[in-house]
């Protein structure tokens, strides 16, 4: 009888572990990985900040921040739509007054520095993107990205990620389609 028992508790314990490793092996198959999230801030009443954030490594093996982002409040259509760009490691530093290449595979654009010099720290370039993005095609594209003695590096982003930055973009507009021109007065 407890041979059985001992039996039975085998083949329970077995179908269990085998249910366990099948519904892991499902989850792996349906979830999608997500490369970033985008998120939305008020910073203050009317305005909204959005952004899409990524970590990514370039063709030399350093991990950039890569930060789209851009503000919408009711007197401007879109207030600025910037692409931030951090090396994590500090080095290698950026060159300001360049421009950021953005290279698809029909085209190739040309995003200018917003911080012509003055940038908080020298491994961080912020461009203008605002007149770019919304020609970029969803699909993948890299970015050369000018940094010190006249060299650049390359990063490769990713169609999610382009995908991503349409969705910001996309997003201010519907947000400041939402928002009021004008606010009536009672008295």
């Amino acid at each position: 009888m407890l041979r059985n028992i001992l039996y039975d508790l085998k083949w329970a314990i077995a179908l269990i572990i085998t249910t366990i490793i099948l519904f892991f092996v499902i989850a792996l198959l349906t979830i999608k990985p997500a490369i970033a999230t985008i998120t939305e801030k008020d910073i203050a009443p009317g305005q909204i900040h959005c952004r899409s954030e990524q970590v990514l490594k370039d063709e030399t093996g350093h991990k950039w921040q890569v930060m789209l982002f851009t503000q919408v409040n009711p007197t401007q259509e879109f207030a600025s739509l910037n692409l931030r760009l951090s090396v994590l490691s500090g080095y290698p530093h950026l060159q300001s007054r360049k421009p950021l290449i953005i290279n698809t595979p029909s085209d190739r654009y040309e995003a200018p520095d917003i911080f012509l010099g003055k940038s908080p720290l020298p491994s961080i370039g912020q461009y203008e993107v605002k007149n770019i993005l919304l020609k970029l095609p969803t699909e993948e594209l890299s970015l050369e990205i000018p940094i010190e003695n006249n060299k650049s590096t390359h990063l490769n982003i990713p169609k999610a990620v382009v995908k991503e930055w349409h969705e910001v973009a996309a997003k201010n507009a519907d947000l400041f389609e939402k928002l009021p021109s004008d606010f009536p007065l009672a008295c």
